[in-house]
């Protein structure tokens, strides 16, 4: 970008402008599922938001959540708290200042350390950037731009933080004053908190950074003009270049790694000089999308970008060693290594593989290989697991999750019509922090109205998520449940200010935004809280809410806000959402634009972020509940509690899931007092012994109606890939695996008859089996006496290649325009007709996350 201001041009730029506010406004008119082009609607959104809206005592073991069946017998107290809360309370409103944008980072750990940017930048105009800085958990901020040079940092992009040591902050800035003509970059560094500043000026533009796991000092940063990779190994003092025509990168994390492994996909076409691939656009068209836990995320078709290399070094890019070819995309986590690689030059599909030695040897995972309209998406693999989303044919926007063995090769279909738009770049999948096991995902029926699902044993059963005491569906149903509100919702307008909310620290706490129905509504959603992990729920607050958890649970807050997020009233709650206080912490209403905490959910202190409807400065308040809550907890304030207590009902192993049964102490409901900052949970586990629910359906097979594990022909037959390398292979199995990460011990596993799985595997059928692994040569390049004639048939496949792609996506585009089926949402409850197919374009979001957020009103 050229240094900020207005240029020569400006009438050009606004032009622009005005082409994409059209456009913008084409697409948020038209939010249905077949018409909705990918992440254009979402990336509006985001970029129009501030315009549109100006334990060793115990008495024993006890339930949670079910010991309620009706909220009207919980007992709150009459005490008042109003003053106490008050005078915890302060406020700050930054004066002179109105950039439309707000990012904020906390610079340190439980010392109050806040950094907080403001940036006003609209396609080529970009405005001064004013940098703050608090040491008091935001009651207070002093104007630090200075110690930047009052540098014009970048809105996207342009703050990143350490996780080893949040005190390490870099920040990257435009260049001004006519010193570059965008191909340098310069970058602001601290090591203290923002107490100093070191300015260094980089040879090349930062596109992004990527911080070393293990390393603090060690950085990796790629350049979108030339797509060459950058490493310091001195927190951004100095750098060099590491390899040229950079796709993808990403430091090594397994074991089995060095702390100076380094994995990239390099282009050895070099297609970055006719500008065709970048690794991390900030549309949601880009050929990757990573989610917020860094893993793997969903593949978009760009047939152009198809053929990588990975590659690997161990000694900080010194030297690079090719471990796979024809590589579509990768991603590592945990011990897995996975590529996604090209199985047919002519057609684009592709086909998963897994390596356990960080690409040393590659096995296929068994997986359905799929077509360039459809994807695959690594969902979670944070338990020594993996679940895999494969696209459905057709552009349903739906497809199938699978779950790997703990060996990462050998996949089960876990849950079916799994929503997952392969153009709306979004998943309501959650990984339930709060219990082991547990996850939320959304699901579409055959009437396309969409539903939540609940596992407790990974993946292993799911079923409906239960319906909240005391409560039932207007019309009955035996699809009655809490169906809740995620992502997916969120994009289509639904408003749902926050997705599911849950801490580690805050054992068995969930709080979610969700209706009692068949199926999720359009209506304003509630607050609905489980305090054992998802097995019995209670509705809490009505209406929609921004809410964050303290305390490691001892304190939950809320937010009411309206669609025109206006508000000015908190809401507390000191014994998980049972009673609730409410506080006016301003006269005035603010626009509301999220609540902070500091990362963790340790503390007790809460920051309400937004600005003035007629001033628009920004102001924050700050209220610090220990003034309530003054007194420390001892050993009586804990009780013990059973997890899982509600898998296993009856039955010797009682609450034994994934081969454990696991306590906790938990601080009582009733009583007033605080963890504190540095509690740790206590818990305790025991290995039980091996049952049928230790047990889930081997590959290729499926539960029957008598919930056993039987061999399904069809599925085998439909996938191929059950052979291995090409051959033939005799695989024998009675249906049923251990769940990975399962710790029962003895027992009898389920019995049946071994079933033989022998497939025959065609060379000609599949592919070269080592086609797409390194130092392998590819049999689309064989050499020798018919290469002349392999080069003319080629020549002749690739046309027609050609002419059938063509036909096929121009038939894709007509049905889509064509189609007018959508997902609907239920229309239970509501007081109008509203479905879909209506103009949500002016209701807005904020999404917010316990720690780092990028605050955007």
């Amino acid at each position: 970008m050229a240094a900020p201001g207005w240029t020569s041009f400006g009438f050009l730029a606004l032009s622009l402008v005005f082409f994409l506010s059209v456009v913008c406004s084409e697409a948020l008119s038209h939010p249905s599922k077949d018409k909705l082009d990918s992440g254009r609607s979402v990336d509006c959104v985001n970029r129009m938001r501030r315009e549109e809206g100006p334990r060793e005592k115990s008495p024993g073991r006890r339930k949670r959540a079910g010991d309620r069946p009706d909220r009207s017998d919980t007992r709150c107290d009459n005490n008042d708290y109003t003053e106490q809360v008050r005078d915890g309370t302060t406020k700050f409103t930054f004066h002179n200042e109105t950039n439309l944008s707000v990012s904020m980072t906390w610079a340190g750990e439980n010392n109050g350390v806040l950094l907080v940017l403001t940036t006003d930048e609209w396609g080529p105009f970009v405005g001064p950037t004013m940098l703050w800085r608090s040491a008091d958990y935001g009651k207070t901020f002093q104007n630090i731009s200075k110690k930047i040079n009052n540098a014009y940092i970048k809105k996207d992009n342009g703050m990143y933080k350490s996780l080893l040591d949040p005190a390490r902050v870099l920040l990257v800035s435009y260049m001004t004053g006519g010193e570059t003509d965008g191909s340098f970059s310069r970058i602001y560094v601290t090591t203290d908190g923002g107490e100093t500043f070191d300015g260094i000026t980089l040879n090349f533009n930062v596109d992004t950074i990527q911080f070393h796991p293990k390393n603090k000092d060690y950085l990796l940063a790629h350049s979108q003009n030339d797509h060459s990779l950058y490493l310091t190994q001195d927190f951004g003092r100095n750098w060099h270049v590491v390899h040229n025509y950079v796709a993808d990168f990403k430091w090594g994390t397994a074991s089995y790694d060095t702390d100076s492994t380094i994995y990239l996909t390099y282009d050895p076409k070099h297609m970055s000089e006719a500008g065709s691939y970048g690794p991390y656009s900030s549309s949601l068209n880009s050929y990757d999308y990573f989610d917020d836990y860094g893993t793997w995320g969903l593949e978009f078709p760009k047939p152009e970008s198809y053929n990588y290399d990975l590659l690997k070094s161990t000694d900080l890019g010194e030297n690079f060693v090719v471990v796979a070819e024809h590589v579509y995309s990768f991603g590592q986590q945990g011990q897995f290594l996975y590529v996604s690689i090209e199985l047919n030059e002519n057609n684009f599909t592709r086909v998963m593989h897994v390596s356990r030695n960080g690409g040393d040897t590659w096995e296929l995972a068994q997986l359905p290989s799929i077509t360039p309209d459809r994807f695959y998406s690594i969902l979670d693999m944070s338990e020594g697991m993996v679940f895999m989303h494969v696209d459905d044919e057709g552009d349903t926007g739906t497809g199938t999750i699978y779950t790997s063995g703990a060996d990462g090769i050998i996949f089960s279909v876990s849950l079916t019509s799994h929503l997952y738009p392969n153009f709306e770049s979004v998943t309501d999948f959650y990984k339930v922090k709060s219990l082991r096991g547990v996850y939320l995902a959304s699901q579409i029926r055959n009437d396309k109205s969409i539903r939540t699902m609940i596992t407790y044993d990974r993946g292993g059963v799911w079923q409906p998520v239960p319906t909240p005491a005391g409560m039932s569906c207007e019309k009955p149903s035996d699809q009655c449940g809490l169906q809740i509100h995620n992502q997916y919702s969120r994009v289509k307008g639904i408003n749902a200010p926050m997705g599911p909310l849950s801490e580690p620290n805050a054992v068995g706490l969930i709080l979610v935004h969700g209706h009692v129905s068949d199926a999720l509504q359009t209506t304003n959603p509630d607050v609905y809280i489980s305090d054992d992990g998802g097995y019995n729920w209670f509705k809490a607050l009505d209406g929609p809410h921004h809410y964050a958890i303290g305390d490691h649970g001892g304190l939950l807050v809320a937010v009411p806000v309206a669609e025109d997020r206006l508000a000015n009233t908190i809401r507390y709650s000191f014994d998980e959402g049972q009673c609730w206080r409410d506080y006016k912490f301003t006269e005035e209403e603010i626009v509301f634009t999220g609540l902070l905490t500091e990362p963790g959910a340790k503390t007790m202190k809460v920051g309400i972020w937004g600005f003035g409807r007629d001033d628009h400065k920004w102001r924050v308040t700050v209220i610090d509940f220990e003034k309530v809550v003054t007194r420390q907890c001892t050993d009586d304030d804990y009780d013990t509690w059973l997890a899982h207590e509600e898998y296993h009902k009856t039955g010797i192993e009682d609450a034994c899931l994934l081969g454990v049964k696991e306590t906790f102490r938990r601080r009582k409901k009733n009583t007033m007092c605080k963890n504190g900052y540095s509690y740790e949970v206590q818990g305790e586990k025991h290995q039980c012994t091996c049952m049928d629910a230790d047990y889930e359906c081997e590959y290729g097979f499926h539960r029957d109606s008598e919930n056993k594990c039987t061999a399904d022909k069809d599925y085998i037959s439909k996938f191929p890939e059950v052979c291995e390398k090409g051959e033939l292979q005799e695989i024998k199995s009675n249906g049923y695996r251990l769940i990975p990460g399962d710790e029962c011990v003895g027992g009898t596993p389920p019995q049946v008859s071994l079933v033989d799985l022998r497939e025959r595997c065609s060379k000609s059928e599949l592919f070269d089996e080592q086609y797409g692994l390194a130092n392998f040569k590819s049999y689309f390049n064989k050499e020798g006496a018919g290469g002349k004639v392999v080069a003319g048939l080629t020549v002749t496949v690739i046309l027609i290649a050609v002419l059938i792609i063509a036909v096929y996506y121009g038939k894709r585009w007509w049905r889509r325009k064509q189609n007018q089926d959508v997902y609907r949402y239920s229309e239970l409850n509501q007081t109008d007709d509203v479905t879909l197919e209506e103009d949500h374009s002016s209701k807005t979001w904020v999404y917010h996350d316990d720690s780092d957020v990028d605050l955007l009103p």
